[in-house]
């Protein structure tokens, strides 16, 4: 099990929210933005939390370093090149700002599983769906095989994941439950 100084935080806000129609980071639940709510699970298991904006800087209200996307529009996937460019830390943990129901709590299973030689734990829902933005990766053997991928631009998450080591912990109470349009959100 890792250390909260083992660990840098990243939050993946770099997506253009289009079904949204706004900026889902500055949403609220119950006053609070998205994006405080994720910052605030992450913080809780790391040493320091970064923000993958995309490839252009936002400002969020949240006490993290920005981390920008080597690639313009490539998704989660430079999101988490960002993150693993900019750490030295051996592990990250990444969550979307859609996921404003995730709390310290909910994240604690992909800590204190027992990774192994895993590349990444990723978080699954009870009907054992994965979510590959919730997850804990390992620094040194991951970031070739994102840089690799973003090379050839071959973005998608589960692509990355076909090409690791990886082992899943559950991730219970709607933790999961991502936000992508106005109606969603509680």
């Amino acid at each position: 099990m890792p250390e909260p100084a083992e660990v840098t935080g990243l939050i993946l806000a770099g997506g253009q929210s289009r079904r949204f129609g706004r900026d889902k980071a500055l949403a609220e639940v119950a006053g609070v933005p998205f994006i405080a709510l994720v910052h605030a699970a992450l913080a809780a298991h790391a040493g320091a939390v970064l923000v993958a904006t995309g490839a252009e800087p936002r400002a969020y209200p949240v006490p993290a370093r920005v981390g920008l996307d080597p690639v313009a529009n490539g998704g989660p996937l430079a999101g988490r090149a960002a993150g693993l460019a900019a750490v030295d830390t051996p592990w990250v943990l990444s969550a979307a700002v859609d996921l404003p129901h995730l709390t310290p709590a909910a994240l604690r299973p992909l800590l204190s599983s027992e990774p192994g030689s895993a590349d990444v734990l990723v978080a699954t829902d009870a009907d054992g769906r994965r979510q590959p933005t919730c997850a804990l990766w390992r620094t040194r053997t991951v970031a070739p095989v994102v840089r690799g991928l973003l090379t050839e631009r071959r973005l998608a998450l589960y692509g990355l994941l076909d090409r690791l080591t990886v082992r899943e912990a559950l991730v219970e109470g709607g933790a999961l439950r991502n936000v992508n349009a106005p109606e969603d959100v509680p």
